[in-house]
C-alpha cells in the first residue's frame, strides 16, 4: 500500500485519488507523542478494569492476558469518558485532524460524536464489508479515519483494503445491492460483512488486498463503498484502533452518529453489527447475509 503523502499540498488532487483509488494513506497525519498519549489513556482504561492486561508487563505495552478474548476486551464505542478525554479528543477531534478535513473537503467539516474505539484481542478481525450498510442514512459523501493507537503491524491486525471497489465495474452488482443494503432497516442477522473470507472476494471480484504497517501518527482515509476488511491480530497485544467518520458540513448527516440533543442514544438500536454482532445478546431477527447473498444472485463458491 503505497501513501498520499505527495499529495498533501494539493487537496484536489487528494480528492481525486480518494475517488479513484478509493482510499489515502498518509502518514504522520496525526502528532506521533499525541497518539502515544491516547495509546496510553486507553491502555491505563484496561488496566483499571483488571482481568485484561497482563500486570507482570508495563501498562503501556498493552500485552493482554492469555485468556483474555472478545467477551473480555470492554466495550469502548460511541460517546463515553475514553472517546471524550482530553488525550483521545486532541487526536481523533484537535485542530490537527480538523485542518486536513477542511482542506479536503473544501468546507467546513462535521464529524460524527459517535467514536468506534476498540481494543482487538489475539484472534480478533474484521470481516470484509463497506461501512455504507451501516451509515447510509446522511451523505453518501462521507469518509472514514482509521488511526491506529500506536505502532501496528499485520501481526495486530491493520487495515486491508481493495483498491477501486468503490468505482470498478468488477464491483458494480455488488455495490448496488449489498452496498445499497441499510443493515438496521433490513434487521440483518449478523455482523452485516458479506464475507469473513478475504479470498472469496478476489474468488468473486479480483483485485488484491492491500495493506501496510502503521506508525503512531498515520491513518487511512476511505470511501462509503470502499471494501475493505482486516488482518488477523495474532499478536498478544491489545491493537487500540478507532475509525471516525468526517464529512463536510454542507450534507445531511446520518442521525443516529449525531448528537443533537442532551440524553440522545446515539448508535443502532439494540442491536450491535461488525466485531461485537458475535458475542451481542440481543439479535436481529431478519435475514443472514448468505440468504441476502443468494437473493441477489450471489451463488455460493465451490
Amino acid at each position: 500500500m503505497k501513501d498520499s503523502n505527495h499529495l498533501l499540498g494539493d487537496p484536489e488532487a487528494l480528492r481525486a485519488e480518494l475517488q479513484s483509488q478509493g482510499f489515502l494513506l498518509i502518514r504522520g497525519v496525526h502528532d506521533r507523542d499525541e497518539v502515544l498519549a491516547a495509546r496510553n489513556r486507553v491502555l491505563q482504561h484496561l488496566a483499571g478494569l483488571g482481568g485484561r492486561l497482563d500486570p507482570s508487563r508495563p501498562v503501556e505495552e498493552g500485552v493482554l492476558l492469555r485468556q483474555c478474548g472478545a467477551t473480555c476486551v470492554p466495550f469502548m464505542e460511541g460517546v463515553n469518558d475514553i472517546t471524550l478525554s482530553d488525550e483521545v479528543s486532541r487526536v481523533l477531534t484537535g485542530p490537527r485532524i480538523t485542518g486536513f478535513f477542511r482542506r479536503l473537503f473544501g468546507t467546513e467539516t462535521l464529524t460524527f460524536n459517535y467514536k468506534w474505539l476498540r481494543a482487538v484481542h489475539n484472534g480478533g478481525f474484521t470481516g470484509a464489508h463497506y461501512d455504507s450498510v451501516y451509515m447510509s442514512r446522511g451523505t453518501p459523501n462521507l469518509v472514514t479515519m482509521w488511526t491506529p493507537f500506536g505502532d501496528v503491524g499485520t501481526r495486530m491486525g491493520t487495515i486491508a483494503v481493495l483498491p477501486k471497489s468503490n468505482c470498478n465495474d468488477a464491483c458494480e452488482r455488488l455495490r448496488q445491492t449489498y452496498g445499497a443494503m441499510d443493515a438496521e432497516a433490513e434487521k440483518l442477522d449478523g455482523t452485516g460483512w458479506f464475507t469473513k473470507d478475504p479470498d472469496e472476494i478476489l474468488k468473486r471480484f479480483g483485485g488484491q488486498w492491500l495493506v501496510t504497517d502503521f506508525r503512531a501518527g498515520d491513518a487511512l482515509f476511505f470511501t462509503m463503498k470502499t471494501l475493505h476488511m482486516s488482518t488477523t491480530n495474532v499478536s498478544n497485544f491489545a491493537r487500540v484502533s478507532c475509525d471516525t467518520r468526517w464529512q463536510s458540513n454542507t450534507e445531511p448527516a446520518d442521525p443516529r452518529y449525531v448528537k443533537l440533543e442532551d440524553g440522545q442514544e446515539l448508535g443502532h438500536s439494540d442491536v450491535k453489527f461488525g466485531v461485537h454482532a458475535e458475542t451481542a445478546q440481543d439479535k436481529a431477527s431478519g435475514p443472514t447475509i448468505e440468504e441476502k447473498k443468494a437473493e441477489w444472485g450471489f451463488s455460493p463458491l465451490q
